[in-house]
């Protein structure tokens, strides 16, 4: 899996909850299931701002991140607060872990920044039966014009933009059922005050790709949606 310029600056500034809505969001949905006695799997895990929340919630929670300065950085975090919590360094498509070990997998904003013919069925395989898949994720809208797609696909790194109902096919295409998307006008969203732990040298190019995050997120965000997507591998 290729890491994009974008996700270095993420690991650099060290962000966490970079997702429209933040970790406030991500609370308001987990805080909706029933995580007593679950194992949970966060892919993507960052600098580990909801596993830490996990953890206090007394979930059992593993945490994965393929950028080893985002590794780093949660395990600092976890460290200071003298939690009993390690990240591990995984690759989302080739997961070191057995069939059927997690009853709960959280992924924000991660999944589209991989390729899902691989990613999924990775997923699946360690699901249980009537485990949970829960995903924040950008979904686009029908007005994005081409020209901006074409700049994100670019700037962010994406194979490709999907509409809620290409999220629906293709979970179903790699065995998920149970599927609902809700999604959320980006407008809708009260800005979250940022998680950061930045590096102490931060090269300039960093600020300039900022800026031009920033400009880009102004320029695409009415043709955008953010998706809550929860799905259940289909097992017998």
């Amino acid at each position: 899996m290729k890491m994009s310029n974008y996700t270095d600056l993420l690991a650099i500034f060290g962000i966490g909850g970079a997702h429209p809505g933040g970790l406030e969001l991500t609370k308001t949905n987990l805080l909706q299931e029933n995580l007593k006695n679950k194992s949970l799997l966060e892919v993507g895990c960052g600098t580990g701002q909801t596993s830490f929340f996990l953890h206090s919630m007394d979930v059992d929670v593993t945490p994965i991140d393929y950028h080893p300065l985002m590794v780093s950085k949660a395990n600092k975090r976890f460290k200071e607060s003298k939690l009993s919590l390690e990240a591990q360094q995984m690759n989302m498509m080739e997961l070191l872990f057995a069939d059927n070990s997690f009853d709960f997998v959280l992924s924000e904003s991660v999944l589209a920044f991989t390729k899902l013919s691989k990613t999924l069925p990775e997923l699946f395989r360690v699901m249980k039966k009537d485990s949970i898949l829960l995903a924040i994720e950008m979904t686009k809208k029908d007005s994005l014009p081409s020209d901006v797609q074409g700049k994100l696909t670019d700037f962010y790194g994406l194979p490709s933009i999907l509409r809620k109902d290409e999220w629906e096919s293709v979970l179903q295409q790699y065995g998920f059922h149970g599927i609902n998307i809700q999604t959320i006008s980006l407008s809708e969203l009260e800005p979250t005050e940022p998680d950061i732990d930045p590096s102490i040298l931060i090269p300039d190019e960093m600020f300039d790709m900022m800026q031009a995050h920033e400009e880009l997120t102004a320029e695409s965000s009415k043709h955008l949606e953010l998706s809550i997507i929860r799905a259940t591998p289909a097992k017998n």
